[in-house]
């Protein structure tokens, strides 16, 4: 059995440059990871079998099964795995935590099953699965375009500061954040940030912690919009990641940061807290199990 981490992700910021014809909208987004981790534990089997630490996740709904299924499919594989996930990652968080499982697991179904794809050829086979996946799967901060399957080193230093992660105990879902926000460009609420389409990127560090879907994300929840109220008291920095509904907020010390997950707490304002750095690659880089190796 082998045992691999799946980590949380932050958006450092995103933009909505477009909205195609099939509804899929055009993002100009950047990606970083964080300490914040699921660990999944792998083994042979003789089919494709999913349990997680949280019952309602297990089986065939599961997005791990979908793409492992898939893959297995995909490249005329006869074994299967049986994959353990102890979920520690909230969910509807806008963290990535299914995406980064998923990407996770097939990163390990590629190397134990001798498939031997490209990282290239893994994101074109992953991004109808979830525009999360790619990132992981490139496994450096970067930065995005298309739906977030365009990827590219992410050109700057990531902040030298404590990150705090704070998760108000309820989930935003993708698709309703989106529909709110496309109902406020059609009304003149807003508008897209970039006229010059995906062809814009935005390279400074001047967008971090700008997110076009955070107006719509606290329309949608007020527990988001007192959340990050009260984080932008405390913190010179805080926004909010992908769609909802975790906020991040940044600090010069560790302390200062655990002090206010404490408050957060306390206040009821947060039910799940994570305090620690962030990183500019995937911990199956940093741990040499990128190729994973058989045990």
């Amino acid at each position: 059995m082998i045992h691999l981490s799946a980590p949380a992700k932050i958006n450092l910021h995103l933009h909505v440059t477009g909205i195609r014809e099939d509804g899929m909208h055009e993002l100009d987004t950047s990606f970083a990871f964080t300490e914040a981790r699921d660990l999944l534990s792998f083994e042979a089997a003789d089919s494709i079998q999913i349990s997680c630490s949280k019952a309602h996740l297990s089986g065939k709904k599961n997005l791990v099964f979908k793409i492992l299924q898939a893959f297995k499919d995909h490249c005329g594989v006869q074994q299967g795995l049986r994959v353990h996930i102890e979920k520690n990652i909230p969910e509807q968080a806008g963290l990535g935590g299914g995406s980064s499982d998923a990407a996770t697991a097939l990163i390990a179904a590629n190397s134990l099953w001798e498939s031997n794809l490209s990282t290239e050829q893994l994101i074109a086979f992953a991004t109808p699965f979830g525009a999360d996946i790619p990132c992981f799967l490139f496994g450096k901060a970067s930065m995005a375009l298309g739906i977030g399957e365009k990827l590219q080193d992410y050109p700057h230093n990531l902040p030298d500061k404590q990150l705090l992660l704070a998760w108000p105990g309820v989930g935003l879902s993708t698709a309703e954040v989106f529909r709110h926000f496309d109902q406020s460009v059609a009304t003149g609420d807003h508008t897209l940030t970039s006229p010059g389409g995906v062809d814009t990127i935005r390279g400074d560090l001047r967008s971090l912690g700008e997110n076009d879907l955070e107006g719509s994300a606290c329309s949608l929840s007020p527990e988001v919009s007192k959340l990050l109220q009260q984080l932008r008291n405390h913190s010179e920095k805080a926004w909010m990641s992908g769609s909802g509904s975790t906020c991040v907020a940044l600090f010069d010390e560790n302390h200062q940061a655990s002090e206010m997950a404490d408050v957060l707490k306390q206040q009821g304002l947060a039910t799940w807290t994570h305090v620690g750095g962030m990183h500019a690659k995937h911990p199956l880089q940093a741990q040499k199990y990128w190729d994973v190796a058989k045990r």
